[in-house]
């Protein structure tokens, strides 16, 4: 099944694409040394976690399952939570230990008031697709507004920008080149790392005279805790090295073929002799030979590699009196 119509999302929604992100999610996890949260985040401290753009939700579930938290009390509601724009690929709900919720919400849009202020980690990974660019403060707002004071954002990000083949292509630089000019084409960013990180740290904490911030002494509503690009290139796990190629070509082929069908259905709408259309199928041809090439292994003897950012951030805790345990509520006990 096709994105939900008005989507910036450019995968389709099937059994496919489920196990594509499924296989994605175990190669992340690799690249993020083994680590589902960076070791900055205090794990043993979290009692409430959100996955935004959750897709079939494996991250949150195994997340859930390592959990030392005891199942929800009766009001209570569950400890983790998992939202997106689409059920379409959640897990079915009777599969689900009482501890893990998915609700349907884009992104986009303001979160329900029950979630406002409710997770101590938010969880946010490779929605760049998803995200036009004059969205971005508003996508990073919403996003934001999930976490309590002192709450944890993890954020992780990569672009066909970002990715590269070597030796480099014919095949291959049309295939990223072609991507990119799709995400401009639609509004979104042909690189989200730079601009996201300025956004998350332009953000401001109302604080009134006397309140004061003691997670970064100033008005920033999140501190930057950390920041790491981890890389696919000479990777030491077989798995990594084994799969990165047909990660990015798995991702790059349907994006392409999202290209073309966009752009064949804006050719049906034009004049047949028209100077526009003849270009336009004459981009048609050298997409579509891309993706023939592509699909019958021209690049078989070569390599991809990709980049991907790790965000780190904490939000800002506002108090009226700095002589009241400050220390306490900035580093808490283990």
């Amino acid at each position: 099944m096709a994105s939900t119509p008005g989507e910036t999302y450019m995968l389709p929604r099937d059994a496919q694409e489920s196990q594509r992100l499924d296989a994605q999610h175990e190669y992340m996890l690799q690249m993020s040394h083994g680590h589902l949260t960076h070791p900055s985040i205090p794990l043993h401290q979290l009692k409430t976690v959100a996955d935004v753009a959750t897709g079939t939700g494996l991250w949150l579930r195994q997340l859930a399952k390592n959990s030392p938290l005891p199942p929800p009390t009766e009001g209570t509601g569950p400890n983790f939570v998992g939202f997106d724009i689409s059920p379409q690929q959640f897990p079915p709900g009777g599969s689900l230990p009482s501890n893990v919720a998915f609700v349907v919400h884009d992104f986009g849009q303001e979160f329900p008031v029950e979630y406002h202020e409710k997770f101590d980690l938010v969880n946010v990974r490779l929605v760049s697709y998803a995200i036009q660019g004059v969205d971005l403060e508003k996508v990073v707002g919403n996003i934001i507004q999930l976490l309590r004071p002192g709450g944890y954002l993890q954020w992780q990000e990569t672009d066909a920008s970002d990715s590269w083949a070597h030796p480099e292509t014919q095949t291959a630089t049309s295939c990223v080149n072609y991507v990119i000019a799709e995400k401009i084409d639609r509004g979104l960013l042909p690189g989200i790392a730079t601009p996201l990180l300025k956004t998350i740290l332009s953000l401001k904490a109302p604080l009134a005279d006397g309140q004061t911030n003691p997670i970064s002494w100033s008005d920033d509503l999140m501190r930057l805790v950390h920041l790491e690009t981890v890389s696919t290139l000479n990777h030491p796990s077989p798995a990594v090295e084994a799969g990165k190629k047909a990660a990015v070509m798995s991702a790059a082929t349907a994006l392409l073929k999202a290209r073309i069908f966009r752009k064949e259905n804006a050719s049906a709408s034009l004049p047949s002799e028209s100077t526009e259309t003849v270009a336009l199928t004459e981009e048609l041809r050298l997409m579509k030979k891309t993706l023939e090439s592509i699909e019958q292994g021209e690049d078989t003897n070569g390599s991809w590699d990709f980049d991907v950012t790790w965000i780190v951030a904490r939000k800002a805790i506002i108090l009226d009196d700095i002589n009241k345990g400050w220390m306490t509520v900035k580093k808490p006990e283990a």
